[in-house]
């Protein structure tokens, strides 16, 4: 899922800072949940042009566009069982 949300944002032109997995000194907000999870960075606000992406309608748009068009692909690939 988490690649899914990643291919999205590069094909919209945003930079990459790759897919981190969670491991033992890992981000608390996932290493504290009991069910699989994800945590996206969507851009950084000390970054003011990402800043300004963030606050605009159409930011905020194609973000959660982004997010929701890799979510219908994983629900597509998991019922298809190419995912576990």
């Amino acid at each position: 899922m988490a690649n899914l949300i990643e291919e999205q944002y590069v094909k919209q032109g945003r930079f990459s800072r790759g897919v981190k997995q969670r491991n033992e000194v890992g981000i608390w907000v996932l290493h504290a949940t009991a069910m699989p999870s994800i945590l996206t960075e969507i851009g950084f606000i000390t970054d003011r042009s990402e800043e300004d992406y963030m606050n605009s309608q159409g930011g905020q748009q194609q973000i959660a566009s982004d997010l929701l068009q890799a979510i219908i692909k994983y629900k597509t690939l998991l019922d298809a069982g190419h995912v576990h």
